[in-house]
C-alpha cells in the first residue's frame, strides 16, 4: 500500500513539473515585444533592415527567433493570456518613455 502511495505521488509531482511554459519567461517577452513594436517608422517598412533590427533584439535577450515564435503560440492557446500581456506591454513602454524624458 505505501509503495502505491508514492507511486501515486511521484505521478502527480510529474504531471506538474510537465507543466507546458513559454521558452520566453513573460518579463523578457514584454520587452522583447516592446522592443520590436517601437522600432523606428525608417526601419518597419524595410523589411531587409527590420530582419537585421529582429536579429539584434533577440540576440541582445539572449533568445531565438524560433523561441520567441514558440512563446507566441503558447500564448495564442490561452488568448486570454494576452489581455494581461498587452497591459503588461503598455505598461513598460510608459515607464521606458517616462525614463528617458527624465533623463533629458
Amino acid at each position: 500500500m505505501k509503495n502505491i502511495f508514492h507511486i501515486f505521488f511521484f505521478i502527480i509531482i510529474l504531471f506538474i513539473s510537465c507543466k507546458e511554459k513559454p521558452p520566453i519567461n513573460e518579463e523578457q517577452f514584454v520587452k522583447i515585444y516592446a522592443d520590436l513594436i517601437s522600432a523606428p517608422d525608417s526601419i518597419s517598412v524595410d523589411t531587409l533592415k527590420f530582419s537585421d533590427y529582429k536579429k539584434k533584439v533577440f540576440s541582445d535577450f539572449g533568445c531565438s527567433e524560433n523561441e520567441f515564435e514558440q512563446t507566441v503560440k503558447f500564448y495564442n492557446q490561452t488568448p486570454e493570456k494576452w489581455d494581461e500581456f498587452f497591459k503588461k506591454v503598455i505598461k513598460y513602454v510608459e515607464t521606458t518613455d517616462d525614463s528617458l524624458k527624465n533623463a533629458l
